[in-house]
């Protein structure tokens, strides 16, 4: 009984200075990534990091296996993001808040994005993620929209099938594809100038939907007015 108690506290050792290692790799590689650019190898990685390529081998065979890591730690910590909220308290403000929030985080983790637009015709692991990232946010959203128009914020014909067909299109692109637009069609301008633009095209979408509660919370932020 003694010796297994022993073994199983170096076992439970090992798995966390193993769980370190590999969260670390996650975000050193994330970082070096939003620098250098997807397109590095691993061994220029490797050396980037000042470790071995062993040691990113051991926990990612591939790159493909470490950006689809470094998206699913930004899944969790949009998941994190999203926890923080209660949704019968949740107000209009309060979404233009998580929604800025959630922006900082997309571009923190920009690298994975890059990778992604670059690699879903050819790669089926990163497909798989993506969809199943985006069938877990639609749920999310809903839940989110549905507790704003609860509280009384937006009118409840946002949730008629068509209409919030429609409203989720727009509504998804704009929460993705403004980063393609930094990347695109505004390269070289500064995040934090462009972020209050894209926030507000991301707001925009809800206009026709604001109640006058809705209308009183959008002025009380005053994003519009920045």
């Amino acid at each position: 009984m003694f010796v297994s108690k022993i073994f199983k506290k170096i076992a439970m050792t090992l798995y966390s200075k193993g769980k370190e290692s590999r969260d670390e790799i996650i975000n050193r590689s994330r970082q070096i990534f939003n620098d250098y650019g997807i397109q590095i190898t691993l061994a220029r990685l490797a050396e980037l990091m000042d470790t071995t390529l062993g040691r990113l081998t051991h926990h990612f065979r591939n790159k493909d296996l470490l950006f689809i890591a470094i998206a699913q730690d930004y899944e969790n910590k949009l998941l994190e993001l999203r926890m923080k909220r209660k949704l019968d308290l949740l107000t209009f403000d309060s979404f233009i808040h998580t929604a800025s929030n959630a922006m900082n985080l997309q571009y923190d983790y920009r690298c994975a994005m890059r990778y992604v637009v670059s690699s879903l015709k050819f790669r089926d692991e990163m497909r798989s993620h993506v969809q199943e990232a985006y069938s877990n946010n639609r749920e999310n959203i809903r839940r989110t929209i549905e507790a704003v128009v609860n509280v009384g914020s937006l009118h409840s014909r946002i949730l008629e099938k068509d209409t919030y067909e429609i409203f989720l299109f727009q509504l998804t692109n704009l929460l993705t594809n403004w980063f393609i637009n930094l990347e695109l069609y505004d390269y070289g301008k500064p995040y934090h100038e462009l972020k209050p633009i894209y926030l507000k095209g991301i707001v925009s979408v809800f206009l026709p939907f604001l109640t006058e509660k809705g209308r009183q919370e959008l002025d009380d932020n005053g994003i519009f007015r920045k």
